[in-house]
């Protein structure tokens, strides 16, 4: 009797302890003529000043560019799961080896990857200049789609069980999209060209989403979080910039809760709502 209490608390106890939250970041930079160069060397600084040193080692992280060729030459820019990295050492001794491998993580991120990528996410933008006239962030999203990682090293509590007996890890994954773009929206098509929304109503813009869904273009981004930072309106539309700014983001809120996404930041500086999400999965 003993016996059969004694597994039904350590089962209760195994299965009530969380399993690890690993995230997979998305990073979608805006590269089309829309975004000046200040503006993009901003959003590259803010990727490897405020995201990268705040990834964890179980962690990965895509970079992808927005422009006219977002579908048809999408391409992973940059690329790392450090999840498949191992920056243990033997002698750390068991009290020490965590600490001691995520501040290997640390310098690895800071003296290796952090300056070698801002040279190339530069250089990449001058070599995709031909894509550059147009910013296909629909097409772009589509692609998000088939880079979202939902894989976890469990489907039942009695996994849990066996992996903890065998000294395997419990993770599940969750996706963080991070868009950096003036989400205005100007495909090559002109079928979506969101310059022209400060003229619209609310109903036309919704109008536009419900035409995306019944052409089975909204792409299913299934319980995702995203942080949209860059959001403005068209340089050329002062008289109706209020209007537009505000029909587009209508349509994106629209827009990613209809894909199944949690928005939970938008605007035109949201540094520190990065920040705060990097932080908090920290602890």
């Amino acid at each position: 009797m003993k016996g059969i209490l004694f597994a039904t608390t350590l089962f209760i106890f195994v299965v009530g302890c969380s399993p690890e939250i690993r995230y997979n970041y998305d990073i979608e930079i805006d590269a089309s003529n829309s975004i000046d160069e200040s503006s993009f060397k901003n959003y590259v600084n803010i990727v490897v000043d405020d995201i990268l040193p705040n990834l964890r080692n179980s962690d990965c992280i895509s970079i992808k560019f927005i422009d006219e060729c977002s579908l048809t030459k999408a391409e992973r820019i940059f690329f790392i799961d450090l999840s498949k990295r191992d920056f243990s050492k033997q002698l750390d001794g068991l009290n020490f080896a965590v600490d001691s491998a995520s501040a290997r993580m640390k310098r690895f991120i800071r003296d290796t990857v952090s300056i070698a990528l801002k040279e190339l996410l530069l250089k990449k933008r001058t070599e995709r200049k031909n894509c550059s006239n147009f910013t296909n962030i629909l097409a772009a999203l589509k692609e998000s789609a088939s880079l979202l990682n939902n894989t976890k090293s469990f489907s039942s509590n009695l996994d849990q069980l066996a992996n903890n007996a065998a000294g395997k890890d419990n993770f599940k994954y969750e996706n963080v999209i991070i868009i950096f773009s003036d989400m205005i929206n100007d495909n090559a098509e002109k079928t979506m060209n969101f310059s022209e929304f400060g003229t619209l109503s609310s109903k036309q813009i919704l109008k536009k989403l419900d035409d995306i869904k019944q052409n089975d273009q909204l792409p299913i981004l299934k319980n995702s979080k995203v942080i949209i930072y860059g959001a403005t309106s068209s340089s050329n539309n002062s008289r109706y910039a209020n209007l537009q700014i505000g029909n587009i983001k209508l349509f994106w809120q629209h827009y990613f809760k209809d894909s199944g996404a949690q928005l939970i930041a938008y605007g035109f500086d949201t540094k520190k709502e990065i920040n705060d999400f990097m932080f908090q999965n920290q602890q």
